[in-house]
């Protein structure tokens, strides 16, 4: 233990022997320092469990702070009850990014100057501790102007719980030492603890000083009966809202709504009440005609080449029909050449059909023979 107040713990490492201050209360740096030449050696800074009396050990880049429950602050290795004062101040910093890594430098750095500001603000008064909430760049043009990089940070000013400081009081000195100060620091804006717990105001003499016993705003709740701070409530649809109505509840993060909707195959054909879709509808809100579609362009299609096959069908039937008449008129041809030849002797039907037979005249191409007749010519009377 030195004079001020440190736990110097020895280490020893590759021969090397080295000191870690460890300060309770505020901002320490963990890196090791030795007293010989060699590489710097980089620790956990909460190794060791540096806070003490219920407190938590935060990590920055290469320090660590005691942080206590909310409406508390860390003094002397223990944590002790205080007055709470929030707000918001801007600040002007080289850089914009690694905000959202408390392990970052840059965090790091803007974590010490800010203390430091509000250490040396209320150094001579009932001041406890300050944390920072929050950090995020500015949006408004009146603080950005050119060549300047502007973030708003969110603290959390507590005091002893006897402190005779008030809003006015606290908001008039810092205000004070904006005006004096180089740190960057350019405005600061107080919130009310109703506003900070999230409770309602219910009258002026209302400062909800007592988180826990504070109403909680519309649509916000208390995530547990011992927390003073209120949270925006759990987005959820009603409890019909389920598999056995066919419906689900669909989240919005956006905007933070809850919307209870049919599930896939099903409608809100009556309001309150999800049926299954129609024949040939499917999809969300019934809207794919596809099964539909499909429905429709089977059917055309199986009539079609049920029609191509009946022509088919009909076609071949025709022709054999045809075939068949040929046939039948060649078998009815040969039976009256039959007949006609038993009753007539006659065996050449006429090409209409008729019963008389045509007589063919043929000339004979070979000259008459004078010879062929038994009978003589006559002789010349001479």
């Amino acid at each position: 233990m030195n004079n001020n107040g440190s736990t110097v713990t020895p280490i020893t490492q590759n021969n090397f022997s080295e000191a870690v201050p460890v300060t309770s209360g505020s901002v320490t740096s963990s890196k090791i320092s030795t007293t010989k030449p060699g590489p710097t050696v980089l620790r956990n800074p909460c190794q060791g469990a540096p806070c003490k009396g219920g407190s938590s050990c935060v990590i920055l880049n290469d320090t660590h702070f005691c942080l206590c429950l909310l409406g508390y602050y860390y003094n002397s290795s223990t944590c002790k009850k205080g007055k709470l004062f929030p707000g918001s101040i801007t600040v002007k910093v080289s850089e914009t990014s690694d905000w959202g890594d408390k392990n970052s430098m840059a965090y790091q750095k803007l974590h010490i100057q800010i203390t430091d500001f509000f250490k040396n603000t209320f150094g001579n008064s009932d001041y406890g501790q300050t944390v920072i909430n929050n950090v995020s760049t500015s949006s408004a043009r009146s603080e950005v102007r050119a060549g300047d990089n502007v973030v708003v940070v969110e603290v959390l000013n507590i005091f002893t719980e006897a402190t005779k400081e008030t809003e006015e009081t606290v908001a008039e000195s810092i205000k004070k030492a904006i005006q004096n100060n180089l740190a960057g620091i350019t405005s600061y804006n107080f919130q009310t603890l109703c506003d900070y717990y999230g409770c309602e105001e219910e009258n002026k003499q209302d400062d909800c000083s007592n988180g826990l016993l504070c109403k909680c705003k519309q649509g916000m709740e208390r995530p547990n009966p011992q927390v003073p701070m209120c949270v925006a409530s759990a987005i959820k649809c009603p409890d019909t809202c389920n598999a056995d109505n066919n419906m689900q509840c669909l989240v919005n993060e956006k905007n933070r709504s809850a919307e209870c909707v049919c599930l896939s195959g099903y409608k809100e054909y009556v309001p309150g009440i999800c049926q299954e879709c129609a024949f040939g509808y499917s999809g969300v809100n019934c809207e794919d005609k596809f099964q539909l579609i499909l429905t429709v362009v089977g059917t055309i299609g199986g009539a079609l080449i049920l029609c191509l096959l009946i022509a088919l069908i009909f076609s071949a039937s025709q022709k054999n029909k045809n075939k068949n008449t040929e046939e039948q008129n060649l078998i009815e041809n040969d039976f009256q050449n039959l007949r006609l030849q038993q009753t007539t002797g006659f065996s050449n039907l006429g090409a209409d059909g008729s019963i008389f037979p045509k007589v063919r005249a043929n000339v004979s191409s070979q000259p008459p023979n004078p010879y062929a007749h038994g009978r003589s010519m006559p002789r010349p009377d001479y």
